[in-house]
């Protein structure tokens, strides 16, 4: 990330974040935080200052309403660890379709989401659980986010909060909004991110939990997710949802695996593999993205 993307992503995270009287931060009032002045500020937003002391950054993250993994990002989005500098240098299109051939041979359910959360590909095992037939595809891919993973937590259409059930949903959809807001950070002051925000905050829980989701920052700082429940069609399941980031010229992707926790689950999994194979199906589109 060049200084003018830091200084953009400075200034949206401005325009999003709030003090504790609830007001909009400021240039001014920002400023005062982190020990500058509004021109210094202003410098910084528009990419001009070329020296970011770690004091500076710092009370930056403290002043953003970050959560503990959004800081994480802030401050390697700072120190230059961008995805050109840090990552393999292999075309992008080969690294998915490497990806693609893992999720096939996988003998779990897995899918891969991009650093928007957009689901790029998903094996049949993963389908078949979560109970998404090809009229439900069919249906998700005219919607405008239709394959954001945000999209199938919060959307009632798509009947998760059914088969997780209510409490274990919830849990699942703080540890998502918090990875959604980790994975998003470095691009909140693109187009696709507002264009994908926009139509997100149209569903209310999703409204409501984005804006308090900031006070779980000390909550789930994981990457990996026991889900322990009762499936509607397979009875009880109990899985750990690991994460694998695979860095690349145009964003990370996401590799998630469900590692079956119990022989139970393993004969389940063996099921759906025995029942529906596990071919691999390329969903929202990556690395270019449509709006």
């Amino acid at each position: 990330m060049n200084l003018n993307e830091f200084g953009l992503l400075v200034k949206s995270l401005r325009h999003n974040s709030v003090d504790e009287f609830g007001s909009r931060l400021t240039r001014e009032s920002l400023s005062e935080r982190i020990h500058l002045t509004p021109h210094q500020l202003g410098r910084l937003e528009r990419g001009d200052r070329k020296y970011l002391d770690s004091q500076t950054l710092q009370l930056l993250t403290n002043s953003l309403s970050l959560t503990n993994l959004e800081k994480r990002e802030f401050l390697h989005a700072a120190i230059g660890l961008a995805n050109e500098e840090s990552c393999d240098q292999g075309e992008p299109e080969i690294q998915l379709n490497n990806l693609i051939g893992v999720l096939e041979n996988l003998q779990v359910p897995a899918y891969i989401t991009d650093a928007f959360a957009d689901v790029v590909a998903v094996n049949t095992a993963n389908l078949a659980l979560h109970q998404i037939t090809p009229e439900i595809l069919c249906h998700v891919e005219k919607m405008p986010v239709g394959f954001n993973y945000m999209n199938y937590i919060y959307s009632p259409e798509l009947n998760l909060k059914q088969i997780l059930g209510e409490s274990l949903w919830r849990e699942a959809a703080d540890m998502a909004m918090l990875l959604f807001r980790r994975s998003t950070l470095r691009y909140r002051h693109t187009e696709y991110y507002n264009f994908i925000m926009k139509e997100l905050l149209k569903e209310k829980q999703f409204d409501i939990d984005w804006y308090s989701s900031h006070r779980l920052a000390n909550q789930y700082d994981i990457t990996y997710e026991l889900m322990a429940y009762e499936h509607p069609c397979y009875g009880p399941l109990s899985y750990i949802a690991t994460e694998t980031v695979i860095d690349t010229v145009k964003g990370d992707l996401f590799l998630i695996i469900y590692n079956p926790a119990d022989t139970e689950t393993v004969s389940v999994f063996s099921r759906l593999l025995k029942e529906n194979g596990n071919k691999a199906y390329r969903l929202a589109c990556w690395p270019e993205k449509k709006m």
